[in-house]
């Protein structure tokens, strides 16, 4: 992902990106052949105070050229933007250099995550090398942060995977494999879904060729600390079965994004020693293919909980799934907060485009930290409004509640309306609605190219930490 370079002399015909933010970081151009001619342009530039970005061929063995980047305090655009202008169209061969520390991790982030591509299923590869010339303060701190940037492509790649690879099973597999210091993996089966009675995950996959799976990864550090639960949802591949889609479907492999950003955000967990409340993740994983053991609309289908539910739309799967997950967090551990977070609704795209995250309901600390770290954080979010009056409304007339409200559509609130219902001992709640913000299908920007984000990985987990 990223190598280090310890003398100049490994420079190797690659281009030199430098970037600088003031005029004694020109000192870091001194050690190159760059002509004096060249070097009293850039001190120019520097005092002008504008942002711009420069590329000098030189008659160097060593490199091709060398672009120097300069970001003004002045700018009205923030520096990750700013990086963002230029990284995407370089050349594949980089050797990044700086002496900044107040903009070291952007430069490295953008660097690495906005020239992010896919290219597993491709017979010719993309290869791209990145080097970082360093010293040794720089070096300690983005050996702290390539682990997270690690995570995030991870994510990234776990969702760029097509259904017919990334089953529920194989999914399962890959959390179970994988090497965790702090955390316990418990991976339910298809017996001990159907043993225990998560009869909403139960009907949800009955009865597809993939057979659904639940894990549960709890990392507890001290059982007298507070709990953290949270439920994110796995569809691999999202038909709408007999409320069948008829539009976007090719897109719908999308509904599994969340657990691979579920399961990176407990990776990146997973690694800090000292964590000061526990937090155990559930994530049902299944999928949702037409057949003709399908449930139907107005079937009624009786939950972990007992709760019964009245099927009104057998699109709206999701909230099924993760009704149950919440009901299994809350009877089977001591949890103060539960969160959910899914791609719930189109409506939140509606609402806040691709930019921001919604955000609901009861843990106003938690809530609280993510809209106002939205301020400077690349991750955006904006609280929608709630209270009980929704949770009424999931009520039914034949059974205890609805799985689809009718009405003025607000999807993104009733979706999350009809889960708190699940919640058995009054726990805190919050819900994140990320159908708009979890696949970037716009425009490429900041750190995100035209593919999955990495939505939570690094502000959920970063808020995880602080606490």
């Amino acid at each position: 992902m990223l190598q280090f370079i310890e003398k100049k002399s490994e420079l190797d015909q690659s281009n030199l990106v430098v970037f600088i933010e003031n005029k004694s970081d020109l000192s870091v151009l001194e050690n190159y052949k760059f002509s004096d001619e060249m070097l009293k342009k850039c001190k120019e530039w520097v005092k002008n105070d504008k942002n711009f970005c420069y590329d000098f061929f030189v008659w160097s063995a060593k490199t091709e050229k060398i672009i120097v980047l300069f970001y003004s305090k002045k700018s009205d655009i923030t520096a990750i933007d700013f990086f963002w202008e230029h990284f995407p169209k370089l050349d594949n061969e980089l050797v990044l250099a700086t002496l900044s520390e107040k903009f070291l991790i952007d430069f490295i982030d953008t660097a690495i995550l906005s020239r992010y591509e896919f290219d597993k299923y491709k017979e010719k590869k993309s290869e791209k090398k990145l080097s970082f010339i360093w010293t040794e303060s720089q070096k300690e701190q983005i050996l702290e942060r390539l682990p997270t940037v690690e995570n995030i492509c991870l994510a990234r790649d776990l969702w760029n995977m097509p259904a017919c690879d990334l089953t529920p099973e194989n999914f399962a597999k890959i959390i179970k494999k994988t090497k965790w210091k702090n955390t316990k993996v418990r991976i339910l089966s298809p017996k001990d879904i159907e043993k225990k009675w998560l009869g909403l995950l139960h009907w949800v996959w009955k009865w597809s060729a993939n057979k659904p799976h639940m894990a549960i990864l709890e990392r507890i550090v001290d059982k007298k600390s507070e709990t953290y639960g949270f439920v994110w949802k796995w569809i691999v591949f999202d038909t709408g079965w007999l409320d069948i889609k008829t539009q976007m479907m090719y897109e719908m492999k999308d509904d599994m994004c969340w657990a691979s950003q579920t399961f990176c955000i407990m990776k990146e967990l997973d690694r800090v020693k000292n964590l000061n409340v526990n937090v155990i993740a559930a994530i049902p994983l299944a999928e949702n293919s037409v057949s003709s053991t399908s449930y139907r609309p107005s079937d009624i289908l009786t939950s972990y909980s007992w709760k019964t539910v009245n099927i009104t739309n057998t699109d709206a799967e999701w909230r099924l799934v993760m009704a149950d997950a919440v009901s299994y967090l809350s009877k089977n551990y001591e949890i103060q907060h539960m969160s959910t977070i899914a791609t719930l609704t189109g409506v939140a795209l509606f609402a806040l485009w691709f930019r921001y995250a919604a955000v609901m309901w009861t843990n106003s600390k938690f809530i609280n930290h993510m809209v106002k770290q939205s301020a400077e954080a690349p991750e955006k979010y904006c609280e929608f409004p709630f209270d009980k009056y929704y949770m009424d409304e999931c009520k039914s007339t034949i059974a205890d509640f609805d799985n689809h409200s009718k009405g003025p559509y607000c999807g993104s609130i009733m979706g999350w309306a009809f889960m708190a219902n699940f919640l058995e001992n009054n726990e805190s709640y919050t819900h994140f609605d990320i159908a708009g913000v979890a696949n970037n299908t716009y425009k490429p920007f900041g750190r995100n190219p035209v593919t999955s984000t990495w939505v939570g990985v690094e502000s959920i987990s970063n808020y995880i930490k602080s606490l």
